[in-house]
């Protein structure tokens, strides 16, 4: 019988997780193809751009609140809770805790900092970011379980992860981003995604996957609450 290594599923299963984590920064690029086609759409039905850009603009804040709030409350929250023991969901509760004061607080210390910028598009961006590296370790751990699992979890998170796009460039935008500076940092808080996959094998990371997500979870929920639903 033919001993020799065989190499290539897990390398396929290595570059689908890759791949998938590829097409989710591709995505962090839909607000702004949305906007840009919501402006034409106006100038095409003779419509005023600036009053249909801002009432664009108005329902992808109103989006992205709701899809922070959903998100944390019915996907991550569920997720990081369920079957824990009492003293599992002790652990978790005070990191969704430190999620919220974390992202308050960041906003604080952005406040006392001149900048053109609101503090709440910084965090926001800080946020975007943690969310991404749990959606790439969530990636990188059902494509190494096999290519259905992969392509379940790819297609679930590009899902909830476009309607968020369009609601995080709606807040940048509020926030007094420029849209070219807009796109690159919105770009690269997507990259964290690839860092989710790299460590979704790391014991040291994959055991405290549901810390990082309750984290996400409560730092989802401030910037929401706290700064978008007002």
């Amino acid at each position: 019988p033919d001993t020799r290594p065989r190499t290539g599923r897990p390398t396929m299963l290595v570059s689908s997780a890759y791949g998938a984590a590829a097409l989710m920064s591709l995505l962090s690029f839909g607000g702004a193809v949305a906007f840009v086609a919501a402006g034409a759409a106006a100038s095409a039905l003779g419509l005023e751009k600036s009053a249909a850009t801002g009432f664009f603009d108005a329902t992808c804040l109103v989006l992205a609140a709701a899809a922070m709030v959903g998100d944390a409350c019915l996907h991550l929250i569920p997720e990081t809770f369920a079957g824990a023991t009492e003293a599992d969901a002790d652990r978790y509760g005070l990191f969704l805790v430190a999620g919220v004061v974390a992202v308050l607080v960041f906003e604080a210390v952005c406040a006392s900092v001149s900048s053109s910028v609101e503090p709440f598009g910084v965090a926001n961006l800080l946020v975007e970011g943690l969310h991404n590296f749990a959606d790439g370790m969530a990636l990188g751990v059902a494509w190494t379980l096999g290519p259905e699992a992969g392509f379940a979890t790819t297609v679930a998170v590009a899902v909830h992860e476009l309607p968020q796009e369009l609601g995080d460039f709606a807040v940048l935008r509020r926030a007094g981003f420029s849209t070219g500076p807009f796109l690159l940092a919105n770009f690269l808080a997507s990259l964290t995604c690839f860092g989710g996959v790299a460590l979704a094998g790391a014991p040291f990371v994959a055991n405290r996957e549901n810390e990082l997500v309750a984290f996400t979870a409560g730092a989802f929920l401030a910037p929401a609450l706290h700064s978008l639903a007002p």
